[in-house]
């Protein structure tokens, strides 16, 4: 079992067993023994005093029994970056007597716990014997990522609610963040259709289903589970079955990951918003015939394939949430992967965070295999070079900012809020 660091040991403890009340009194208490340092020119000595012997005090209660009730908070196990989520805590009473003084709270995990906020943060409750008391919670994430929970607590509290005892838990729970998207009504890229070798089991079940269109006379090589056997016994030679053939769209997004070794804000936030982007692409095509596969750039390349029934958006969210940028330029990573899959390729959708020699190249390799190409570059002010020329060779081109993303998104957010 990994041992916690000192510091966390202490921060844990110092979360746990405070309430707010009692951790602003802790530093003015703090704050007292420094200005009372000399007691001879000061009695502030004494009002730091009174405050030690209270803390000291509050905290005895450890030493009382934990409360006779039964937390019951099933915490969020996905969320949305900067979308509230409400959940309830239930709390019962298995006292034979009213439980006046309990503290309900979920603390906040030791990495990325700035980015989490729980409303309430901390809720004091009284119980009566045998009832059930509800809390609503609202949790909203202020990044993407995945976030180790830890367990909600139930503790008993001093009278003056300033430090807490012994407690009953809940389950601690991993939560993923999915990135922001909004939605895309219309998004035209040339797809096409080319053949499938699969089939069936990469087109699921929709669309071009293989189907049985007639039989034909056995050639070698053909396999044994196609014969027709009433044919071969009516006709006294082999007989195989003929199957239609598979054709539909395939569609391949691709992922600029690359952020320089130490990124400013606007690197980051560039970065986030080209995820914005190709998970708002990623949630239309989703919604279509195509089959899509997401290719992000980076140190390891990530592949989803999604559309046709083969997953749900949730699978492509999941993967982005713990997407990490890379530090070195990715494309000579990707292309030769990429390349192996344009014969099944029909269009490629690329969200870069600038236009420069290297990506042309890209593209154009791409491009030059016979496969439509469509460009979104999210970048703040002007580009590398310029891309406006190499649009009219490639394919269709478009430039966001960082700040056209953002409007979007809040676009989405007023529309849902308005449904």
């Amino acid at each position: 079992m990994r041992t916690l660091p000192v510091l966390g040991v202490l921060l844990r403890a110092y979360e746990d067993r405070l309430t707010a009340r009692g951790r602003a009194l802790l530093w003015a208490t703090l704050v007292l023994g420094a200005m009372g340092v000399d007691t001879r020119r000061s009695q502030i000595y004494v009002l730091f005093a009174v405050a030690m012997g209270a803390l000291l005090l509050a905290l005895l209660g450890d030493l009382a029994p934990r409360p006779r009730a039964v937390l019951q908070c099933a915490l969020p196990s996905r969320a949305t970056a900067l979308v509230p989520v409400t959940f309830r805590a239930r709390v019962t009473s298995l006292s034979g007597r009213h439980l006046p003084e309990l503290r309900f709270a979920i603390p906040r995990p030791l990495r990325w716990g700035g980015s989490l906020r729980f409303e309430p943060g901390e809720a004091f409750l009284a119980v009566a014997p045998g009832n059930v008391t509800e809390v609503p919670v609202t949790l909203t994430a202020q990044r993407r990522g995945r976030y180790e929970l830890r367990a909600p607590t139930l503790r008993l509290t001093d009278p003056l609610r300033l430090a807490t005892g012994r407690g009953v838990a809940g389950s601690p729970q991993a939560l993923l963040v999915y990135p922001r998207f909004f939605r895309l009504d219309a998004f035209p890229v040339p797809l096409g259709r080319r053949y499938q070798p699969g089939g069936i089991p990469l087109s699921s079940n929709t669309g071009d289903a293989i189907e049985f269109v007639g039989t034909r006379d056995y050639r070698e090589g053909d396999a044994i589970k196609n014969i027709h056997w009433r044919s071969w016994a009516r006709r006294g030679q082999p007989v195989v079955k003929e199957y239609q053939e598979e054709y539909f769209s395939r569609v391949a997004l691709i992922l600029d990951t690359f952020v320089p070794k130490k990124p400013g804000p606007t690197d980051q936030r560039a970065f986030e918003s080209a995820i914005s982007v190709l998970s708002s692409v990623a949630d239309h095509f989703s919604r279509s015939e195509a089959i899509v596969d997401i290719l992000a750039a980076g140190p390891d390349v990530y592949q989803v394939s999604t559309g046709r029934s083969l997953a749900y958006l949730d699978t492509i969210l999941e993967v982005l949430a713990c997407l990490e940028p890379c530090a070195d330029r990715p494309f000579s990573t990707i292309g030769p992967l990429l390349f192996e899959k344009l014969a099944q390729t029909t269009t490629v959708v690329a969200v870069l965070q600038d236009w420069d020699e290297p990506r042309e190249a890209f593209l154009r390799q791409v491009q030059a295999q016979g496969t439509a190409v469509r460009a979104i570059v999210v970048h703040e002010g002007a580009t590398t070079k310029p891309w406006e020329a190499a649009g009219a060779d490639i394919g269709e081109v478009s430039v966001m900012s960082p700040g056209d993303v953002d409007r979007a998104l809040a676009a989405g957010a007023a529309e849902a809020v308005h449904a």
